[in-house]
């Protein structure tokens, strides 16, 4: 009989620890999501400001040790308010976004999420106008890259793109904060930053998102 009794509290106690640790799951998640959703809020905000210092402070600290923040400031800014070749403006918007998941990295015992969301913005080209072959070329070039294209000038293209994407991570270098860092798989510090763990759900997270936009058109 108080082996029966025993083999029934064991059960009991097993079941409560499996219950007590899927709720300290769901709270954790709770908030690791609240962490990421504010985090995507002020991103947007300082992006609608214009605030470049405070961009800066919440992007992956790994990018400084190859970019300094101070060059990363003055080419924001070269860019955004244009220089001698072209500027590029991005309205003030308030996209919808989705939050991924919360992965995690075991090897490198960090957690990171994927933030996708439509941006606008236009780009204008000083002291330069396009033909309309030339035109048609660049629309191409940018639909291959999943951006949608429209000149509305000789000179000033229109572009929607409906899958950017962030990365949000989380790990020691970031002190245990979340920082971001745009998905950008052309350019070569993108994978100088990320482990490759990372970067292969990134990819597969990216293709989803490509093909979903596909299926809608």
């Amino acid at each position: 009989m108080k082996t029966k009794f025993s083999k029934v509290l064991l059960r009991c106690s097993a079941i409560l620890i499996f219950c007590l640790t899927l709720n300290s799951y769901a709270q954790d998640t709770g908030t690791k999501r609240q962490e990421l959703d504010s985090l995507t809020k002020v991103m947007f905000e300082h992006t609608n400001n214009k605030n470049y210092d405070a961009l800066i402070d919440i992007t992956h600290p790994k990018l400084f040790e190859i970019v300094p923040k101070e060059t990363m400031v003055t080419v924001l800014k070269s860019m955004l308010e244009g220089n001698e070749e072209m500027s590029i403006d991005i309205p003030e918007q308030h996209p919808e976004y989705k939050i991924s998941d919360v992965f995690k990295d075991e090897e490198n015992n960090s957690d990171f999420a994927f933030v996708s969301y439509a941006l606008h913005m236009s780009m204008t080209f000083k002291n330069q106008e396009f033909d309309e072959d030339t035109k048609n070329s660049m629309v191409q070039m940018m639909k291959l890259q999943g951006m949608e294209a429209e000149f509305v000038s000789d000179s000033t293209i229109s572009l929607n793109m409906p899958n950017s994407m962030t990365i949000m991570i989380n790990d020691e270098s970031t002190n245990n904060k979340w920082a971001m860092i745009n998905y950008d798989p052309d350019s070569p510090m993108f994978f100088q930053i990320l482990s490759a763990p990372v970067l292969e759900k990134a990819k597969s997270y990216y293709q989803d998102l490509m093909i979903a936009h596909k299926k809608k058109e």
